[in-house]
């Protein structure tokens, strides 16, 4: 090879570094793990996405119109949330990660809180028509298939082996969370807890859901339930502000939170803590708007350190036994 050539072949490959270093400080690079979450930083509800540490604030979606609850979809590519910048109906919208090629997925009545199937093909949303049911639809939007008939559902959440799906139920004389199998038979109420719950977010392992409920006192607390019918169950948090929509990260050992200040609800916050309940960092600062509805994305080999609060990648696939005790 003459000299020429080896010099082109070197300034390609510093080039090439020089790119991939700053993509991956960018928070795009390929397989970093992100949160998506929504913000009215900016006057009305648009979604962001940050690095798991809270920096790199990012803003997705530019529009008037009240722009929320991002669903990540497993492989990182595309983000599902709800928009009524169409009629003032919240529909389920689909874009890329990076919030170019924009798709309305749904139409008529009101569809809300979109979740992804683990493999990808299916989205679970709520729809209003006659009540809140649970829905079930291809990722492209087609086959939309109802999943509850009775009472008012909401809230649904895959499970990560894609089985079962864990929503809250309002019927027979009280509210409580639910499971069924993805095609919605076998519904059976999980728990019933003192206060309605709300949100319930699967363990990587799955074998524990995260869910708000208020306490005592009307305090919004994150508890976790066994999904093996026992009914254990313990609250991880105990004190005020409010806190609710817990989303557990995918190595378990850490759950994201929203931390609420009191009424008028201004300047909500995104927050770490581990699976313990033993709180780690604020992930967003406080403003004018409010930040909510953390959605994790991360690749299988990649974790949070709970100890370091810094991303580690493991040379192979593990994961440690479920953390709350």
């Amino acid at each position: 090879m003459s000299i020429k050539a080896v010099r082109c072949s070197t300034v390609v490959l510093v080039l090439s570094l020089l790119i991939s270093l700053r993509l991956a400080n960018s928070g795009y690079a390929a397989g970093r793990p992100r949160i998506a979450f929504s913000s009215t930083r900016d006057g009305n509800s648009e979604i962001y996405v940050m690095n798991i540490d809270g920096r790199n604030h990012i803003r997705l979606t530019i529009n008037p119109a009240k722009d929320y609850d991002p669903s990540w979809s497993p492989n990182g590519d595309r983000i599902a949330f709800v928009s009524n910048r169409e009629n003032g109906v919240d529909q389920i919208y689909v874009m890329n990660s990076d919030g170019l090629n924009l798709t309305r997925l749904t139409d008529n009545a009101t569809h809300q809180e979109p979740a992804w199937s683990p493999d990808g093909e299916k989205i679970v949303h709520v729809r209003n028509k006659g009540g809140l049911q649970v829905w079930v639809m291809d990722a492209d939007g087609q086959n939309q298939t109802r999943l509850t008939q009775i009472g008012s559902n909401a809230h649904p959440s895959w499970s990560p082996d894609g089985n079962q799906i864990a929503f809250v139920s309002v019927r027979d004389g009280g509210v409580g969370i639910y499971l069924m199998d993805k095609t919605g038979n076998n519904q059976e109420i999980l728990t019933r807890p003192m206060a309605p719950p709300g949100h319930p977010s699967w363990s990587p392992d799955g074998k524990w859901i995260a869910y708000e409920s208020p306490d005592e006192e009307s305090n919004f607390q994150i508890s976790v339930v066994k999904t093996d019918s026992s009914g254990l169950s313990k609250r991880l948090t105990h004190n005020p502000p409010d806190k609710w929509r817990p989303a557990w990260s995918p190595d378990i050992g850490t759950i994201a939170y929203v931390s609420v200040k009191p009424f008028p609800f201004q300047n909500m916050t995104i927050h770490l803590m581990t699976a313990r309940g033993n709180h780690l960092n604020q992930l967003s600062e406080e403003h004018d708007g409010s930040d909510s509805e953390p959605d994790w994305y991360a690749p299988i080999g990649w974790s949070v350190s709970t100890a370091t609060k810094l991303v580690t990648i493991w040379g192979e696939i593990k994961r440690p036994t479920s953390a709350p005790r």
